[in-house]
């Protein structure tokens, strides 16, 4: 990431920046969890401690940060912020674009953000695909072809079935009974299990869920594509900016069936996730990578090899369920669940 590259002074201009997008260059009041979400973003991805009172809330800084990779750094860094609260969500986009247009930076994840705010809710979808794949392992066409294919019975997943059935056999606190673990508590079908197809296309998602230890929680999704998204040269800010906007706001992004949530955005968690991707030593999401070889080694010692920090995880305990407290999916219910989505309009 370019934007660590900066000197501390230029990383205080960055967060002045983050507050004029914010506050709408100071015709806004600061609400408490764009504060938070900045300092945070000050902590765990620039590295500094600021008092974000004694930062100007304007671009007069704008002229201070020249790289253009930088430029659009900052630009998609900001992107979750326009979703955090539903009122003045047209104001922040405008000032956003406003910096963009200092900088004479065309950017396609902010145009499809403005369009989500006026409420074209497949807009920051259509800007996901190459961060899927990624975080699947599969291109979006591919994941299409595969449902289809397995709807038909085309694809043969008896094996599949049996060796996740055999990773319940495992030890438990090996990777292999973990992720078991994570499918049981959830009560999701195994990978191979007829009518599983998304299952079996979300293997690898899953394995990151159980890797990072974060839960299916609604932060705890938020939480991962920021970990991953930390480790990968791919950018995930599409995928973090829609993830914010359905759990946050209760913005349903594609499928109106499909949960959506109100208040579920932590600033601290999401950048401590960040910052736990970011020292993570082996990069297994741009290297499509094949975990089976580790599902059989203690969980702890996987962690260990990939560097990855047991530190701010959601899971902890064999007490803490991957379900998170909110219970299986399928079977949720709490004040700031919407069952159907609403539009942020």
């Amino acid at each position: 990431m370019e934007l660590l590259k900066l000197s501390e002074a230029n990383k205080r201009d960055t967060l002045s920046l983050m507050l004029g997008v914010a506050t709408a260059q100071g015709s806004l009041e600061l609400h408490k969890i764009h504060q938070q979400t900045i300092e945070a973003i000050g902590r765990h991805v620039l590295g500094i401690d600021v008092k974000l009172d004694e930062l100007p809330n304007n671009f007069d800084m704008a002229e201070n940060i020249a790289d253009s990779k930088i430029q659009e750094e900052l630009l998609h860094l900001v992107g979750p912020l326009i979703f955090l609260e539903t009122e003045d969500k047209k104001r922040r986009i405008e000032a956003l674009e406003q910096l963009a247009t200092l900088w004479k930076h065309k950017d396609g994840l902010i145009k499809s953000i403005h369009k989500a705010v006026e409420g074209h809710k497949t807009a920051i979808l259509m800007c996901e695909f190459r961060a899927t794949k990624a975080e699947t392992g599969a291109s979006a066409l591919y994941q299409s072809f595969y449902y289809l294919a397995t709807k038909l019975h085309l694809v043969q997943h008896r094996k599949v079935y049996e060796r996740y059935q055999k990773y319940g056999q495992y030890p438990e606190g090996s990777f292999g009974k973990t992720l078991y673990n994570y499918y049981m508590d959830n009560e999701f079908s195994l990978p191979g299990s007829p009518g599983a197809e998304l299952n079996d296309i979300l293997v690898k998602h899953d394995m990151h869920h159980v890797l990072s230890g974060y839960d299916t929680s609604p932060l705890g999704e938020i939480c991962v594509l920021a970990f991953d998204g930390a480790m990968s040269k791919v950018d995930f800010s599409a995928q973090i900016s829609a993830a914010t906007a359905q759990f946050q706001i209760g913005y349903t992004i594609a499928d109106p069936t499909v949960n959506s949530w109100v208040n579920q955005f932590k600033p601290e968690m999401v950048y401590e996730a960040y910052q736990r991707g970011k020292e993570c030593s082996v990069n297994y999401i741009d290297a499509n990578m094949d975990l089976t070889p580790y599902l059989q080694m203690p969980i702890k010692e996987v962690r260990k090899q990939f560097n990855i920090s047991e530190e701010g995880m959601l899971v902890q305990t064999d007490k803490d369920k991957w379900c998170s407290v909110y219970g299986p999916p399928s079977k949720r219910k709490n004040p700031d669940l919407i069952k159907y989505g609403k539009s942020i309009q």
